[in-house]
């Protein structure tokens, strides 16, 4: 099915993903009519080009508003929506047209947070109504449903490059380490220090065990998940922490957003987390992050109505481990 241009983007910005084969950039959008939500998702070919809808390359209506998407090809991207539906778009006619190609109403409330595997052969869903699902890109079917935690699923983040290792954490204030081979698949991870429910996780790059955790009071440890104690643990936002991203080119500096409006870039180093870039110029929720890949660039959407790119000056100084010149391990 085609859908045509819609002849405005909606006011809420939920998601930003940059394309890392083309740099092209996806943005998804939504909006509240009388007691519905609506959404939209867009291309754009460049970055800066958005969120202007006459620069926009292809866009389209969705029926309901969208929570998170992912690329999974270079045209291909799966979006999680409030109404439960997990669908996949395909860009086609030079990246001019949506179309669907999937659709699927498995959850019974929205999906909060979806996740491409390494091979990406299958997406991770996590959603209000407690339940992890694991779907296959290729037959487009649910493969798994999974029911351990006791809230809301507020984020499922899928390894680097173990296709059946996924992380998933809770209002239920549980940090679940997840493998489908196994017949038991989920295991606790150690959340200490932080005392307060679980927003965001993420895996750092090219490191097998090591992961960054927020909360929604503003707090981020990053630690071994093999190990109770965290390596690092500080505080970049007064409110909760929407989303999390490790630079693909800088693997010890993570950007974070949230609630608090703040979009904040930190390096991590042996013994310190060190702030080395905040923006405060977003004037509400900063709900989608994205790195653009070869560059010290990232792109942020909020809920009011903009998208920023943010140059961290300061990843000049660093080498490629992340870590200031002189201090490679």
């Amino acid at each position: 099915m085609q859908w045509q241009n819609p002849p405005s983007i909606d006011r809420h910005l939920d998601v930003v993903q940059n394309n890392e084969d083309h740099g092209g950039l996806l943005l998804g959008a939504s909006s509240l009519t009388g007691c519905q939500w609506g959404g939209s998702l867009w291309y754009f070919d460049k970055a800066d080009s958005a969120p202007d809808v006459e620069k926009s390359a292809a866009g389209t209506r969705l029926d309901a508003g969208i929570t998170d998407g992912q690329w999974f090809s270079a045209n291909n991207v799966v979006i999680g929506l409030d109404s439960g539906c997990i669908e996949l778009w395909e860009l086609v006619d030079n990246f001019h047209t949506f179309n669907r190609t999937f659709m699927a109403k498995e959850h019974d409330d929205m999906v909060n947070s979806i996740s491409v595997t390494a091979d990406k052969t299958r997406v991770v869903s996590g959603s209000q109504d407690n339940c992890i699902k694991v779907w296959d890109l290729e037959n487009l079917q649910s493969l798994h449903t999974y029911k351990a935690h006791l809230d809301h699923v507020h984020c499922v983040c899928c390894h680097p490059t173990k296709s059946d290792v996924f992380l998933s954490c809770s209002q239920d204030g549980a940090i679940l380490l997840w493998d489908t081979r196994k017949p038991k698949p989920a295991s606790k991870i150690d959340k200490s220090p932080l005392e307060s429910i679980p927003t965001c996780i993420t895996w750092q790059p090219n490191s097998e065990h090591n992961v960054a955790v927020a909360d929604q009071v503003g707090n981020i440890i990053y630690k071994d998940i093999r190990e109770k104690k965290s390596l690092l643990s500080w505080k970049s936002h007064s409110r909760s922490v929407h989303r999390l991203a490790f630079s693909p080119d800088w693997p010890n500096t993570v950007a974070s957003v949230g609630e608090d409006c703040n979009v904040v870039v930190t390096r991590l180093t042996e013994d310190q987390s060190i702030e080395i870039y905040k923006d405060e110029s977003h004037q509400d929720f900063v709900q989608g992050l994205s790195w653009l890949k070869g560059s010290s660039e990232l792109v942020t959407c909020s809920w009011d109505s903009t998208v920023k790119t943010h140059c961290i000056s300061a990843l000049s100084q660093c080498s490629e481990n992340g870590l200031p010149t002189g201090m490679e391990t």
